[in-house]
């Protein structure tokens, strides 16, 4: 089974890392890019995958074919690929924002005659530990072959499509707002330990001790808040500040802030 890829930022280049590191050659990745220096680019890093500035050549020769372009984009990929035979083949849609509706439209498949899949993944696909939502308007049954390759990536949940921008903000945005979270909490560190090294240490194996703990005790992160916080002990004097503040507000108007990006992005 043969995989082309149009567009190689951030997402395309970690879906060519996952599925190498899921098994799959490098020969049987295609991969789309507008310019011939970027796909050199890649090709450094992974020198036996075949590259093309031809998206005939990449339908051609494809399977499944993934769109991993910019929202703003999807109308000159979608209506170059409408005129391409596309039977028999089954794209597959990263683009957030566009809509299965959008997308048949752009194709002009009035019938719904192409099988098309939209799944909002995040970065951790690149080793395969990605949260992939996944959303069809046909019966997801006759994709098993393409649920099976993108399984091997992460966790995949199916999902109405009005859910996958959910998806997307908070598995694919959320990796970014985890990771300034725990920016936040390495500065507080270090004003106490004044050791850049160590404070950065220390926050990451905190966070990591707290879900490997919920994961492995089978516990919550309610319970694991309780069993730390002994009464008039020190955490919980720190565990009163976070429960004043306005910290899940905070986060509230940070998710809603993204969801409505999200809405809108075809009309930037």
């Amino acid at each position: 089974m043969n995989i082309g890829i149009i567009g190689s930022g951030h997402l395309g280049k970690a879906l060519i890392a996952g599925l190498i590191k899921s098994g799959v050659a490098q020969e049987q990745i295609i991969l789309n890019a507008r310019t011939i220096e970027t796909m050199e680019a890649v090709k450094r890093v992974y020198p036996h995958i075949n590259a093309t500035v031809s998206k005939k050549e990449l339908v051609a020769v494809s399977d499944i074919i993934v769109i991993v372009v910019r929202a703003q984009n999807a109308g000159d990929v979608l209506t170059e690929l409408s005129e391409m035979d596309l039977s028999g083949k089954t794209l597959v849609s990263f683009m957030a924002g566009v809509t299965l509706s959008d997308m048949r439209k752009m194709l002009h498949d009035k019938c719904g005659e192409y099988r098309l899949i939209r799944m909002m993944p995040n970065v951790a696909i690149s080793f395969c530990r990605g949260v992939i939502g996944i959303s069809c308007d046909n019966d997801l049954s006759g994709s098993d072959d393409v649920i099976s390759l993108f399984r091997r990536l992460g966790y995949i949940i199916s999902l109405p499509e009005e859910k996958l921008e959910s998806i997307t903000i908070c598995a694919a945005s959320g990796l970014a707002f985890a990771a300034y979270l725990m920016k936040a909490y390495r500065d507080s560190c270090d004003r106490l330990i004044n050791d850049a090294a160590v404070s950065d240490e220390i926050t990451t194996r905190v966070f990591e001790n707290a879900i490997e703990t919920v994961r492995s005790e089978d516990s919550t992160f309610e319970k694991l808040i309780e069993q730390i916080s002994t009464k008039g002990g020190t955490t919980e004097a720190g565990i009163s500040v976070l429960r004043d503040s306005s910290l899940n507000e905070i986060l509230n108007q940070c998710l809603d802030a993204a969801y409505a990006r999200v809405k809108g992005l075809k009309g930037d």
